[in-house]
């Protein structure tokens, strides 16, 4: 079995609800790749020679007199080395097959990816419009190299109002009214989309359960008492409900970290390759973008989306 691919460490940590279909699990899916981007995160580290294990990093963190300062400066020095989001071939030498690495790259794949979703995810917490509006400027790209045509359409239309459809205070309200905060507390926002499916699927609660009285008057009425329902629902989970513990993966992370530090997966080792993916590349899908065939969708569905567009 190959070390250090998402499969062998699924199966190295038993987590089976973790499938090749995210929308089966989407949550076991994310927090699994959560665990998996820091503990690549931590291996990384220790190879450059930042830290030696995590309890170093932890310390160096903490004893530190300017902890953001520490923090940034081995994020730097991680970022320097091993994340790969180049996007042209002038920004980087691909080596020959011959000295190529493929575990390594790999890893950096793993890394960089892992780290842009776990970018995306910090930035709805804390409502940071500029920061979400970063990462889909790269998520565009890669919906284009993995041929996701919707996702890609979707991303261009919020890029393309922000900059240049949208009057600027229309285009700033876009921007920072992406987010919802129903606890309070810094960083426990959540998308306004997420907040949304969540009351609409209270609302086809309250419907499922009027029975022989459902009526379109009974339904407008019941979406109508939506907000305030919510609102006592959430204050009497808050008072009643015992706190529920949380498993922790403090186990499985160190079991992935000694996994992956034990195979040397940033050690470069020319010629080395997994068996499931021999021909994986450096940067293998921003680099397989070709720029040309882009600039001519993009010219495309930009007419077409201000052909649609109310302003």
């Amino acid at each position: 079995m190959d070390f250090g691919t998402l499969y062998q460490l699924r199966t190295l940590i038993n987590r089976r609800n973790v499938v090749a279909d995210v929308t089966k699990d989407m949550t076991a899916c994310e927090e699994f790749m959560e665990l998996i981007t820091n503990a690549y995160v931590i291996s990384a580290a220790t190879h450059i020679g930042v830290v030696c294990n995590v309890k170093e990093l932890a310390s160096k963190i903490m004893s530190s007199d300017n902890q953001l300062a520490a923090v940034t400066s081995i994020a730097k020095t991680l970022c320097s080395k091993m994340v790969n989001l180049h996007t042209t071939a002038a920004d980087t030498m691909e080596p020959t097959d011959s000295s190529l690495d493929r575990v390594l790259e790999y890893s950096k794949e793993v890394l960089s990816l892992g780290l842009l979703l776990m970018e995306f995810k910090d930035a709805i917490r804390e409502g940071d419009g500029l920061r979400v509006l970063r990462c889909w400027k790269y998520f565009f790209l890669f919906f284009r190299a993995t041929n996701h045509k919707n996702y890609c359409i979707e991303a261009l239309h919020f890029l393309m109002q922000y900059y240049y459809l949208l009057p600027r205070r229309y285009a700033e309200q876009m921007l920072w009214g992406r987010f919802v905060n129903t606890r309070g507390g810094l960083g426990n926002n959540i998308s306004a989309d997420l907040h949304m499916e969540h009351l609409n699927r209270l609302l086809k609660d309250m419907v499922s359960h009027l029975g022989a009285n459902k009526t379109p008057c009974a339904i407008v009425r019941a979406s109508k008492a939506l907000g305030i329902l919510n609102t006592i629902l959430e204050d009497l989970d808050k008072y009643t409900t015992k706190k529920h513990t949380t498993r922790s993966d403090s186990e499985d992370l160190l079991k992935v970290v000694e996994e992956l530090c034990q195979n040397n997966v940033f050690c470069s080792q020319p010629g080395r390759k997994h068996h499931s993916f021999p021909a994986m590349k450096s940067n293998k899908l921003l680099m397989s973008i070709d720029k040309e065939k882009v600039k001519k969708w993009m010219a495309n569905k930009t007419a077409n989306i201000i052909k649609v567009s109310p302003l």
